[in-house]
């Protein structure tokens, strides 16, 4: 499989302002994760709860559109220069076929300590609500996430819902 690199500027808008938000900007961090995947979400587990906070902070929602969004991702990558001031850790899956594979990657990331993960973006149709999901790690039990909407208001993407958090 070829990866497929994200060339949207609306992603890049986003991914940009939520790290200069108070809450993320503290973190300083050197690295991003160049893995768009938002493998921290699982609807599986979680698609019901979901569900009801799309609807309300989507407006108009389609379930399928949204799912469509998601498998779309599966494979993409960000643009190195896209992101202000991170540099990207490549973090290839396209290639892996083995578990061994995939835990010698994970195990690679250790040199880049901390450093955050940010899921791509996913939009409601009018493209001014959007979910993602952030995760900081900074080594064995030590890390955060959360899985949040934004909304562009009066020219700003705001947090309007933090929608998940957890500590490890």
């Amino acid at each position: 499989m070829e990866k497929k690199y994200i060339n949207d500027p609306l992603v890049y808008e986003v991914i940009n302002a939520v790290l200069e938000l108070p809450e993320f900007k503290k973190d300083s961090v050197d690295y991003m994760i160049d893995f768009a995947n938002p493998l921290l979400f699982d609807l599986e587990m979680d698609g019901d709860n979901f569900y009801g906070y799309a609807e309300k902070y989507f407006g108009e929602f389609d379930k399928v559109a949204f799912e469509n969004q998601i498998k779309a991702l599966k494979y993409s990558y960000y643009q190195k220069g896209k992101i202000n001031n991170i540099t990207l850790v490549d973090y290839d899956l396209t290639n892996i076929k083995t578990d061994q594979q995939f835990d010698s990657l994970n195990q690679s990331l250790n040199k880049y300590l901390p450093y955050v993960a940010i899921s791509f973006p996913i939009f409601n149709k009018q493209k001014n609500t959007a979910f993602i999901s952030y995760h900081y790690d900074c080594g064995f039990l030590c890390g955060y996430g959360k899985k949040f909407f934004v909304k562009k208001i009066n020219g700003k993407w705001q947090i309007i819902l933090v929608y998940d958090e957890y500590i490890s």
